[in-house]
């Protein structure tokens, strides 16, 4: 197996970095090995100490190695935190002279002229995704190629990342001895694995639910048309539970992992919880129903930060394919129901999906985010880019590119 044909992809959670490596077959992405590690040295997505992050990458990359048995020297890398913001914007070009119908190097010049917003020094752009494009008026155009017209205008969601945030990632990553291949925002990566083509079309919301943040994607028509971090994740819920408990936090995390719910009323009065609070010699019996009087709260709280985002983005009846949860968070029970209440919009828990192989070590919400770039980094190893419709597209036009490629190669 050529290396042009295997795929590699890192993870870096605040919780989990996960590597994982796949292979390109004629069934699709084949997984033939995954290697998790717990965070270090990351908080809210973002790195803070870059010595003991790339301990982490190391050591999940050595497990993935492990089990496969392919060396890993580059990956395609997720990029959060609360330093991503999203703007949108318009180019406007006209379509060559001669031609009267548009071609890749019109949707590229096109792409381009969106690109050239005002953005601060300080910052870098990620991604440019194209929404939607306009020939002579018409509106709507999903698909610009061979389309007769002389004037081309595209609408394009604008993602960028600071430029620090960016370079502390890329020396975690070679630090621990690999190349970046490609920085992917983590919420594209999530969408690309939970969702189909019918839900973007009918609009939909995807939340990816990890340790320090929440991220959110809104598709509207088949088109990105909002991307949001917000600062709060399951840790957070945690250390309710830590402080509510008397406990540390691993025993908070494990206590809601196992017994864990956002609703009181779903539960029987009688179940109990037994553990161990800081300054008692013997194990004690809480309520379940205590554990979610402090659980519901926060959940409430982040349900209502995720309402917000989705208003920004439209109104709720946008969004019929309502809200898709992902991420290790979402496998807290009863928060979906919290979300539909708050955002009374359908929402549900959704597991990656496209890929194949060692299913049980990459099934699971919580590794929505390393399937996602898998798929991402298959693209370019076809020498293609698609869209999150999952459709191809030929030559540099309407691919969802981070346009990072070279700013990287130049920066190490």
């Amino acid at each position: 197996m050529t290396r042009s044909r295997r795929v590699f992809a890192l993870d870096l959670g605040t919780t989990k970095v996960c590597c994982a490596i796949a292979e390109l077959d004629s069934t699709g992405l084949r997984v033939i090995g995954v290697g998790g590690a717990v965070s270090r040295g990351i908080r809210k997505g973002a790195v803070i100490e870059i010595d003991r992050a790339a301990e982490a990458v190391a050591e999940a990359v050595d497990l993935a190695e492990q089990m496969s048995g392919v060396p890993v020297d580059s990956a395609v890398v997720g990029l959060a935190g609360t330093s991503i913001t999203s703007q949108n914007s318009r180019g406007v070009v006209a379509v060559s002279a001669g031609h009267r119908e548009v071609r890749d190097a019109d949707v590229t010049r096109a792409v381009e002229a969106a690109r050239a917003v005002s953005v601060p020094s300080d910052r870098k752009i990620l991604h440019v995704l194209p929404q939607q494009f306009t020939i002579d008026g018409q509106e709507g155009v999903r698909d610009a190629l061979g389309m007769a017209g002389t004037r081309l205008e595209v609408d394009a969601h604008i993602i960028t990342g600071t430029n620090t945030a960016i370079q502390n990632v890329v020396k975690v990553v070679h630090k621990a001895g690999l190349d970046v291949d490609d920085l992917v925002l983590q919420i594209l990566a999530s969408a690309e694995a939970v969702i189909g083509e019918d839900e973007l079309d009918r609009g939909v919301v995807v939340v990816d639910i990890g340790g320090g943040t929440t991220d959110v994607a809104v598709f509207a028509k088949g088109s990105i048309i909002h991307t949001a971090v917000i600062p709060v994740g399951g840790n957070h819920v945690s250390g309710d539970l830590a402080v509510g408990l008397r406990c540390d936090l691993e025993t908070a995390e494990a206590t809601k992992r196992a017994y864990g719910h956002c609703l009181q009323l779903t539960l029987p009065a009688d179940a109990e919880v037994q553990l161990t609070p800081m300054g008692y010699d013997e194990p004690v019996n809480i309520p379940q129903r205590f554990l979610a009087e402090i659980i519901g709260p926060r959940a409430r709280e982040m349900a209502q930060l995720i309402a917000e985002q989705v208003e920004k983005a439209g109104p709720p009846s946008s969004f019929p394919g309502g809200i898709v949860l992902t991420g290790g968070g979402s496998l807290l029970r009863g928060f979906a129901e919290v979300i539909q209440q708050v955002t009374d919009l359908p929402a549900r828990v959704a597991a990656p999906h496209g890929v194949h192989g060692m299913n049980d070590e990459i099934s699971g919400p919580h590794h929505a985010t390393v399937v996602g770039l898998l798929r991402w980094g298959a693209r370019g190893r076809l020498g293609r880019h698609v869209a999150l419709t999952g459709k191809a597209q030929n030559g540099n036009g309407q691919h969802v590119g981070s346009g990072l490629g070279r700013w990287l190669r130049e920066l190490f």
